[in-house]
């Protein structure tokens, strides 16, 4: 379990905010969200992953078009 993994940001051990049991796959797991006991600290984490979550799901976006172009060239090529 992640209880004594420390914030990406301040070193602070992180806190259990929430935990929830989900099923995947016909299993049972249990998903365990941890958090920075500092709220603003929380904050700027969370700013910081959103912007990369944005930047990653972008670059896929553009990978996936000129993947679809690049066949269509193909196609219209033969």
């Amino acid at each position: 379990m992640s209880e004594g993994s420390p914030c990406i940001r301040c070193g602070k051990t992180r806190i259990v905010a929430k935990t929830w049991q989900e099923e995947v796959n016909g299993a049972k797991v249990t998903v365990t969200q941890t958090v920075c006991p500092d709220p603003e600290c929380q904050k700027i984490v969370e700013s910081e992953l959103k912007k990369k979550m944005e930047k990653i799901a972008n670059i896929q976006k553009e990978s996936q078009e000129r993947r679809s172009r690049i066949r269509r060239g193909r196609k219209q090529a033969s």
